[in-house]
């Protein structure tokens, strides 16, 4: 049994909180996890057994395998630190107990040490799901070898929670708590949105799809000025095939980067600790004017908006509708695919204005401050649901803006004042279902699944987006028919006005 205040009982009590914060997820978001397992090694199976069946597996890994293998490597272990940065700050700034720990008698390096295996934790179990399926199919292959996938998931544990925690360290000592919040969902969002952009390769360069093979094969030892296979730059993929000596090697750097990060942050996290706990308001001094407030439509508006930049989530899901939006907008003018660039960009910008509208019209924590403000409920909500509107129909302004500079309604000038018009109309209208049919919750549960909204809501807004983004395909097209999806949409949008209900809180 280990002794309270040890870094085994500190790390037990570390994996608990884990646990019961991945079971707070419910019974469905584990079973589809197992879900993923399941379908992920059965797919791979397929995919891998023709293509290893040539190949001998006890041997090493071949030269032109190397490559791939390692950018495969770098691809996870960057998902990995993405995952270990959240979980730093999840650790270290918002779980609110580490006062308590570091006024206790234990030293401030066992609770770091504690916190950070816990981090590596995190990204070490974010790793299995994906490096799971791979090993149980290789396993079944009869590829032993493949074993080394686990010394390099427990080197890249250690490693990316290493650099989770400069990173995290670094961004609180300059950016403060919140916006360290913000940037490490920023950079979350792309990394998981470069998966995407890769599987668009052919669409967003225009090249043919023979050419990524052709450039993974020129990323080989001694291939292009690239360095022979015992350089220290291929032991990763060497060790994930169970090569001794690069495994050995891996294990060690990975293991003393960490013990380095412990002893060498130690002193910053106590003190990122103490600047991330709430302080005293500051006084304007003598020198310095007082805090000035706007007034009317302008003080709603930028209340939201600010509201809105701080919130981490939404960020994230903006910054994952702009990745979305590039590879329609590079397949303009290419096989035809201007009509689904029209109608992707009407449906992503309404989704995106239906997001923002559940958090300035939904989401709102301070209800009894809005019900004393000198304005009417009805003018707040209009200017609730401006805030959410005027955002995504900027950026829909801005890709229609690319559109015409490739010279898409060249061929049909009136498709751009109808696409201007759809995508006006989609974010206005996807923000009013939300304002005609509230569905109050706290911000912090806005888009939980499992504070999913009724189905007549769902069925109403996203019908409502669909069918206006098959206009905007329609109306590049020219394709006479679109008249019927407009007809569609606008019932939808007089239907949601029919059953509008005002928010009682």
């Amino acid at each position: 049994m280990s002794v309270p205040g040890s870094l085994r009982w500190l790390l037990g009590q570390q994996v608990r909180w884990q646990w019961r914060a991945l079971s707070r997820r419910g019974r469905g978001g584990l079973l589809f996890l197992l879900a993923f397992v399941v379908i992920g090694t059965a797919v791979l199976y397929f995919m891998l057994r023709g293509l290893l069946g040539d190949l001998r597996l006890g041997g090493p890994l071949p030269d032109a395998a190397l490559g791939p293998a390692l950018l495969a490597q770098t691809f996870l272990f960057t998902l990995m630190v993405s995952a270990a940065v959240r979980a730093s700050l999840e650790a270290l700034f918002t779980r609110g107990d580490l006062d308590l720990l570091l006024h206790s008698p234990l030293p401030a390096r066992t609770v770091l040490a504690a916190r950070a295996l816990g981090v590596a934790l995190s990204g070490a179990a974010g790793g299995a799901l994906l490096l799971g399926p791979v090993l149980l199919v290789l396993l079944t292959l009869g590829a032993w070898r493949g074993l080394g996938l686990l010394g390099w998931w427990a080197a890249a544990a250690l490693g990316s929670a290493s650099a989770g925690l400069w990173l995290t360290l670094g961004l609180v000592r300059v950016l403060g708590v919140r916006r360290a919040r913000v940037v490490a969902s920023v950079v979350g969002a792309l990394v998981g949105g470069s998966l995407f952009l890769a599987s668009q390769w052919r669409t967003v360069t225009g090249q043919d799809a023979a050419g990524l093979p052709a450039a993974l094969l020129g990323f080989a030892p001694g291939v292009g000025g690239w360095p022979g296979r015992e350089a220290a730059l291929w032991w990763p993929a060497r060790a994930m095939w169970l090569e001794p000596g690069p495994l050995l090697a891996v294990l060690l750097l990975s293991a003393g980067a960490f013990v380095l990060t412990v002893l060498a942050l130690t002193r910053q996290f106590t003190l990122g600790v103490q600047e991330g706990t709430p302080q005293a308001v500051r006084r304007p001094g003598p020198g310095r004017a007082g805090l000035r407030f706007a007034g009317g439509p302008r003080a709603t508006l930028l209340k939201e908006w600010r509201l809105l930049l701080r919130d981490p989530e939404l960020l994230s899901r903006t910054l994952l509708q702009l990745v979305y939006l590039v590879p329609l907008l590079a397949a303009v003018g290419r096989d035809g695919g201007t009509g689904a660039a029209g109608g992707g960009v009407v449906l992503l910008t309404a989704s995106l204005a239906s997001a923002l509208a559940r958090l300035t019209l939904d989401a709102e924590d301070a209800p009894d401050l809005l019900v004393t403000a000198p304005r009417s409920p009805a003018a707040l909500r209009r200017e609730k649901w401006l805030a959410a509107a005027l955002p995504a129909a900027l950026l829909g302004l801005l890709a229609l803006g690319v559109m015409g500079a490739r010279g898409v309604f060249a061929v049909h000038p009136l498709s751009a004042p109808a696409l201007l018009a759809l995508t006006l109309l989609g974010t206005g209208g996807a923000a009013l279902t939300v304002l005609w049919r509230p569905l109050p919750v706290r911000r912090a549960d806005a888009f939980r699944q499992r504070e999913g909204r009724p189905l007549v809501n769902a069925l109403l807004g996203g019908g409502f987006q669909l069918a206006l983004s098959i206009t905007a395909y329609a109306a590049v097209r020219a394709l006479g028919w679109g008249v019927l999806s407009l007809a569609a949409a606008l019932a939808l949008l007089a239907v949601a006005y029919r059953l509008r209900r005002t928010d009682d809180r």
